[in-house]
């Protein structure tokens, strides 16, 4: 899970910072930067996984767009910052099984436009690029992480820059591993050295890869979501939901006991009863004769219905319920506008839900999970509690030189129950966020 995130000259974002709780509500109007820093986690991930070229082709817009604009002109750089609470074991996809002894990582990376001699950008490249231990002294997050038993250790960079800045250099960290560091040319650097570590003979940066790597958005198409699948198709539900029918079955089959033959999908049909209360029973589907999974829903008058014929709000909830009950989730999932399909009055409910399913896991063999959830809805900001808020605006300022205005994203935690005592460049009070949130809903 992810504890903070920094970052610099991306989108609309210079100097920002923010600190993150294992479940955490993105609240503000339409345009406040909010799908902005979905968008940078998104880019952190495919940083980690694929080059730069790649990763800047899975975002919004077009790479140079990627960049701050102010009134002096496009940055010509970027910077990010996280830092992650890592789990303490796991196995590579070589099945190599792996320790991890220094649990809270900083990880830091600089991207950079390469100009031509005609003045016109040739491409992006990494600059610079660091990870390093988090001490317990300095660790921002230990107030909610003193009872999850973190492990912490003295140990030096996992990846720096030398000292000539000409190259990266990624120490050996696996058992047995003391040898000289593995160096990276920064001339043509078009991936980060963090996408490069693919074993677990880096113990502490494979860790961190797939904790990165494995950020998921989900972004339910109920059209899709209503779909029958192929038997092969992928177990860990997809961002569009598309896949939904298979992870289904994928549950049943794992979960299914001679006393509760439906396994965890009795869970999500109960967790679904209390939100829509007329729904009874969720039923898993196979075709066996063409190999492919379909789902339905049964309700309390015994009528049955097909994914085909479910509602939207309804196939939305139910994708998400998925998730939440799937014992193998793990990492950071981001989401936006959860209230989409839900009826007011079942909005603290499902409130509840995330709340409960995001947590820092006490147990060695049981990986934390983190909810990041975006929206704009004041019902939803009722239901949070004062530490899960972190309230999303745009700042305006005038550059001295030119006179001309640039937007900022502005994010702030530490919600006051009153105006007293507070700075309010990063805190606020309720009926600051409620005024933020009516702003939205008139423009609407």
């Amino acid at each position: 899970m992810i504890t903070r995130i920094e970052i610099d000259g991306f989108k609309t974002f210079q100097g920002f910072a923010v600190d993150l709780q294992p479940f955490t509500a993105l609240v503000g109007p339409n345009a406040s930067g909010k799908s902005n820093l979905f968008d940078a986690f998104r880019f952190i991930s495919l940083l980690a996984k694929y080059d730069i070229r790649h990763a800047m082709q899975g975002l919004r817009g077009e790479p140079e767009e990627l960049f701050r604009r102010t009134p002096n002109g496009t940055t010509q750089s970027m910077s990010f910052a996280v830092e992650v609470l890592l789990h303490r074991s796991g196995t590579d996809a070589f099945g190599m099984a792996y320790d991890v002894p220094a649990q809270r990582l900083r990880y830091e990376l600089e991207l950079g436009i390469l100009v031509g001699d005609d003045g016109m950008p040739r491409r992006v490249q990494v600059v610079r690029e660091l990870c390093r231990p988090i001490s317990k002294g300095e660790d921002r997050a230990k107030s909610y992480l003193k009872n999850a038993q973190v492990n912490y250790t003295r140990v030096s960079h996992f990846i720096r820059v030398n000292e000539e800045k000409q190259a990266i250099e990624v120490r050996q960290d696996g058992r047995q591993k003391h040898g000289r560091p593995l160096t990276l040319s920064l001339k043509e650097a078009s991936r980060t050295a963090l996408s490069t570590i693919s074993t677990a003979e880096f113990p502490h940066l494979y860790a961190l890869r797939e904790a990165l790597g494995n950020i998921s958005f989900l972004e339910i198409n109920p059209q899709a979501a209503r779909m029958d699948n192929d038997r092969f198709d992928e177990p860990k539900l997809k961002s569009d939901a598309s896949n939904l029918a298979a992870v289904l079955a994928r549950l049943k089959e794992e979960t299914s006991t001679k006393i509760r033959p439906d396994g965890v999908l009795s869970d999500i049909a109960a967790d679904l009863s209390s939100l829509i209360p007329s729904v009874s029973r969720l039923e898993s589907l196979s075709n066996v004769s063409q190999r492919q999974h379909a789902y339905a829903l049964q309700f309390t008058d015994d009528l049955s219905f097909s994914s085909r014929v479910i509602s939207d709000g309804t196939l939305r909830l139910l994708a998400l319920l998925t998730l939440l009950n799937d014992p193998e989730r793990q990492g950071t999932l981001c989401f936006e506008e959860p209230e989409n399909g839900v009826h007011e009055g079942r909005i603290p409910a499902l409130v509840q839900f995330l709340r409960q399913s995001a947590m820092v896991s006490t147990d060695p063999d049981e990986p934390s999970f983190q909810i990041l959830i975006a929206t704009h809805s004041p019902k939803v900001m009722a239901a949070l509690d004062d530490v899960e808020i972190v309230a999303a605006d745009t700042v305006s300022e005038v550059d001295r030189e030119t006179t001309k205005r640039a937007v900022r994203t502005r994010m702030r935690t530490g919600v006051q129950p009153s105006e007293d005592l507070y700075d309010p460049e990063h805190h606020l009070v309720r009926s600051e966020i409620e005024h933020l949130l009516q702003r939205s809903v008139d423009a609407a």
